[in-house]
């Protein structure tokens, strides 16, 4: 693909304006590729078959093989979090509070949610049964078109380009992570490697501009960890290119830039994650990979491995070329730079005395740094594909070393789609969240009650998907307050399926009955006699249910919701997410207990004045009200999402006004990149 040549001199634009109409319908191809490579055609990328082994779906679920890769977090709590958003946003409501797991938490402010990534937006506006692909098919694209720019941007071919491009994109890490948020993450980093170097370079507002959007959709994937290892790659980076100052300063602008525009998501997770269980890292399982899963480089089914941590294929054609590539730059400070990143992320990963440290006395699980494996070793591989096509095509042999890089490019597809096969399950949409009797005799109670279900019943989260409030919940942060307060249930245990044993429960129940613990959902091949149980445990319970997908007991001493300390009554008039409206009527003066447990955001208003509260996490909502009638109304609206919202729409002002200044002298470097 040649360049528009006028009077001697390159101009890029001109060439972008020639290649334009060529790349609509290359993404196309590449989307028809990755679509149809990886199965989306067959249905949904999604292990939701795994509830066919699970109650209380066994009974009800059609699909009963589990062929594929069994990756169940998205199924037990990415899915449920976006269908909830989803919800909400179609009600009207903002996707703040998530009040159906773990006595209520946040939800925007949970990370790994990702509300705010442009790449989770198709489920959704269509749902997980028409969304879930396009989400995934957009990870890939993304990536793909991050690479094969950043790549044009360092001079390397299109042919060169698109090798690297899809092996990243494809790469054994990436399609590991594909239904997680670390993908999300992932995704646009070389986006910032680009626009941070060419801001780095003195390069002008569109670059500033583009960085700083790339900045916000790397933040916006939902993944700490994932973003903190891009911050370390993007920053040495910069250093590498011994900016001046003033444009050292110019791309950590653009990068504050980005990440401001972020403050929505940023600030509510920093105040989440200040206040979680996570922050102690007390639920943590530090661990290296071995030496041995070096193999998986070139063995990707490798056994004996963690299927998803320990992925590295990223194509033996790319290893070779990439060793080409080192041999043949070896003197390049550029070369020598992306292969000494290579050499630290195994260093980082696989057992020795420095990743073992960093294991242990971090926070991080340093393991996920094989996702950005692939990105030095693109640069390297795509360099020594043009070193040979470059040393046939001196001979003049040009159609020849084009016929050598369009073979490599099928051999890399082959193998990177070969190694992908069977990563992940694919299952029916049909079958997302299938009712059950159980489940449907619960869910029309339509009171303000909570469950407690017992062993492994109905996974934690998955009663997002009902509208059933769970006291327990499975997340990666998890409200300590809660948790310290949820203990006077019971015994729970498991770090991945926070259990609660019949065995574990306090006896007397008097915390089931404080936090409206109306239902226990027990598994059908439990056998337990209710009044022997009850009995035992000193409860008041009553068997209502009993089938082949689980039982149930009812609470019959579950506290009423909202309840008055005297004489009179309360009455929940509206409840919603994140609102509640109650009409109280006092005989004389006293408090008004509400069995939410309390989080920062929480605010009270009684009759349209907000009233001041002492409230510490954990706590029941409780205030102080005069005798008579009055309406209380509780709103999660938390000062963190409120700031972020200002510093946002500050950031998007700064980001326009800073582009306009420098749109009209906008600098140009002397030279555009190399295409060819």
């Amino acid at each position: 693909m040649g360049l528009e040549v006028d009077s001697g001199k390159v101009t890029p634009a001109r060439a972008t304006a020639r290649r334009v109409p060529l790349a609509a319908p290359a993404l196309a191809v590449a989307a028809c590729l990755l679509w149809f490579g990886l199965g989306m055609h067959r249905g949904l990328l999604l292990a939701n078959n795994v509830k066919a082994v699970l109650a209380p779906w066994a009974p009800v679920y059609s699909e009963r093989t589990l062929a594929g890769g069994i990756v169940t977090d998205p199924v037990f709590q990415f899915v449920p979090w976006l269908e909830l958003a989803r919800r909400d946003l179609a009600a009207g409501r903002l996707p703040l509070w998530n009040p159906y797991q773990d006595g209520g938490v946040p939800l925007l402010a949970n990370f790994q949610s990702g509300l705010g990534s442009p790449l989770l937006w198709p489920v959704l506006a269509f749902g997980t049964a028409r969304g879930w692909n396009l989400t995934l098919l957009l990870k890939l694209l993304l990536a793909l078109v991050a690479v094969y720019a950043w790549l044009r941007d360092e001079r390397r071919s299109a042919w060169a380009a698109a090798v690297g491009a899809f092996a990243f994109a494809l790469s054994g890490p990436f399609v590991a992570w594909l239904e997680h948020p670390h993908t999300a993450t992932a995704a646009a980093v070389p986006l910032l490697l680009l626009f941070g170097r060419r801001v780095a370079r003195g390069w002008g507002a569109r670059d500033l501009s583009a960085l700083a959007l790339s900045t916000y959709v790397v933040l916006a994937g939902g993944h700490p960890e994932t973003q903190l290892l891009a911050a370390v790659l993007v920053l040495a980076m910069l250093l590498l290119e011994r900016p001046r100052p003033t444009d050292l300063g110019r791309a950590l602008g653009g990068g504050l830039i980005g990440a401001g525009l972020a403050a929505p998501l940023l600030l509510p997770f920093f105040e989440y994650f200040s206040l979680s269980a996570a922050r102690s890292g007390a639920d943590r399982d530090p661990f290296t990979l071995p030496w041995r899963d070096l193999l998986r480089f070139v063995f990707p089914r490798l056994s004996g491995s963690h299927p998803t941590e320990a992925a590295s294929s990223v194509s033996v054609t790319l290893l070779l070329l990439a060793a080409v590539g080192l041999a043949r730059g070896w003197k390049d400070r550029r070369t020598l730079f992306w292969a000494a990143t290579v050499v630290g992320i195994v260093l980082i990963v696989y057992d020795n005395p420095l990743s073992r440290l960093l294991a242990s006395q971090t926070s991080v699980y340093w393991t996920r740094a094989l996702l950005f494996l692939p990105l030095p070793l693109v640069f390297l591989g795509s360099a020594g594909l043009d070193a040979l096509r470059d040393r046939i095509a001196r001979s003049g042999r040009v159609v020849a070393a084009d016929a050598l890089a369009a073979l490599l490019l099928v051999i890399v597809l082959a193998e990177l789609i070969a190694a992908a096969q069977g990563a992940h399950a694919v299952t029916s949409a049909r079958e997302l969240s299938p009712p059950t009797p159980l489940l449907s005799r619960v869910a029309k109670d339509g009171g303000a009650f909570r469950i407690l279900p017992l062993m492994t019943f109905l996974v934690p989260n998955t009663a997002t998907d009902y509208g059933l409030e769970d006291v327990r919940g499975y997340d990666a942060l998890a409200p300590l307050g809660w948790r310290q307060r949820r203990a006077d249930l019971g015994r729970f245990f498991g770090r991945h399926t926070d259990v609660l044993r019949p065995e574990g429960l306090a006896n007397g129940g008097q915390a089931l009955d404080f936090w409206s613990v109306k239902y226990l959902l027990l598994p059908p091949n439990l056998s337990l006699s209710v009044r022997e149980f009850a009995s035992q445990k000193q409860l008041d319970l009553e068997e209502v249910y009993v089938g082949p997908d689980g039982r149930i007991w009812t609470n019959r001493r579950a506290l009423p919701r909202a309840r008055l300390s005297v004489a009179g009554n309360a009455r929940i008039v509206e409840r919603a997410p994140d609102h509640w409206v109650i009409d109280a009527d006092a005989k004389s003066a006293g408090e008004l207990l509400v069995a939410n447990p309390y989080f920062p955001g929480w605010r009270v208003k009684l009759d349209g004045a907000f009233c001041s509260t002492t409230l510490r996490p954990g706590d029941p909502i409780t205030l102080s009200i005069p005798p008579g009638t009055h309406r209380i109304e509780l709103l999660y609206r938390p000062l963190s999402w409120r700031l972020g919202l200002g510093i946002g729409a500050a950031s998007l002002v700064l980001l326009l006004l800073s582009a306009g200044r420098l749109w009209i002298n906008d600098r140009v470097p002397p030279e555009g990149p190399e295409t060819r």
